[in-house]
């Protein structure tokens, strides 16, 4: 008897780290380090602020609230709207040709940012 619930115990921890680990979104959870219990235990510390603006966001783009929490930003929001404008302005500017760190690079990205739309509005 004592065995069996033992046994038991020993398994749910090993079974609810699982359970989370399916909702750490694709693209956050790496295998290079061989350690998805690690990710798991990461997200799951995550708020749900956090986790909203992570998992809304497209892939290439959820390392941005990444940053924000690295930083302790107060303003998860606002970090993060801004990182987006700026990412998305660096990538419009780069793909009509104006050459990184150039003048006419910095005056397309202000240009795009007058007009950027945040994707998560306050």
């Amino acid at each position: 008897m004592c065995l069996l619930f033992g046994i038991a115990v020993a398994g749910i921890p090993f079974t609810a780290e699982t359970a989370r680990a399916q909702e750490v979104p694709e693209c956050i959870d790496s295998d290079t380090d061989g350690n998805p219990q690690a990710t798991a235990a990461w997200w799951s510390r995550r708020s749900a602020e956090e986790k909203k603006y992570i998992s809304e966001l497209p892939c290439e783009q959820r390392f941005i609230p990444l940053v924000c929490i690295f930083l302790w930003e107060p303003d998860m929001r606002g970090c993060t709207n801004r990182g987006v404008a700026e990412y998305r302005a660096d990538k419009a500017c780069t793909a009509e040709g104006h050459a990184l760190l150039s003048e006419a690079h910095s005056a397309c990205k202000e240009r795009f940012k007058k007009s950027f739309t945040p994707p998560f509005p306050g």
